[in-house]
């Protein structure tokens, strides 16, 4: 069998995407409930501010990790189907990437809301940045479901992972979409932040770890692949 064409450090960018974008996300805080008022909102802001602030350097770490994994991802898919399924091999790399922008997106209009905007008293422009950051981070678990999806089909028929890790994946993708619905429900579970919201998004983000961790098994020595 012809070895993965990536390094184990190349695989294991893909937990350390995970921790770090994860990290950089909850130094946010918790996301503003839909009871509270601009002011409370704003004054949560302030208090955050400094966290808020130099979370988005992690951010950034993270994006570079999460670029360096979704391609290898692709690589890996290409290179195991012979070239026969690159549809998925892009549509995985293409969820990565669009999860990674969405997720940057949503914590830059926080970053936006706490920088300027909460210090000078602008109530109404704080609420309706942290309501579109917290929408744009919502929305990630779309692209992370077609990631999720698109590798577990491919892995299955290649036999590239334990079935039930495929397994697995296909299950986290489904609770992922139906964790979604803050994006139109207020209920105290229900909302942005609530418990549905967070609990829904654990499986995804375990199933990557745990891909990652798998690419690190089955990855070969750097010396093995400069030699293939």
């Amino acid at each position: 069998m012809t070895s993965p064409p990536y390094t184990r450090l190349g695989a294991a960018s893909g937990a350390l995407f995970v921790v770090a974008f994860n990290v950089a996300l909850f130094d946010l805080g918790a996301p503003p409930k839909a009871s509270d008022t601009s002011a409370e909102v704003a004054s949560i802001l302030i208090r955050s501010h400094g966290r808020i602030l130099g979370g988005m350097y992690l951010a950034g770490l993270a994006v570079m990790l999460g670029i360096w994994f979704f391609s290898t991802l692709q690589a890996w898919l290409a290179q195991a189907t012979g070239g026969r399924d690159a549809q998925h091999a892009n549509a995985a790399f293409a969820g990565g990437l669009f999860a990674i922008g969405l997720g940057v997106l949503g914590m830059l209009l926080y970053y936006g809301a706490a920088y300027r905007v909460a210090g000078q008293g602008g109530l109404s422009a704080v609420r309706a940045l942290t309501d579109a950051g917290n929408a744009a981070i919502e929305l990630t678990k779309f692209p992370l479901a077609v990631l999720i999806l698109a590798v577990s089909s491919t892995a299955r028929r290649a036999e590239l992972l334990p079935r039930w890790l495929t397994q697995a994946g296909a299950a986290s993708a489904l609770v992922l979409l139906l964790s979604a619905i803050p994006l139109f429900a207020h209920g105290s579970f229900t909302q942005f932040g609530g418990g549905l919201d967070v609990i829904g998004g654990v499986p995804g983000v375990i199933w990557i770890i745990a891909l990652s961790v798998m690419m690190v098994k089955q990855a070969p020595a750097t010396g093995d692949l400069a030699g293939t």
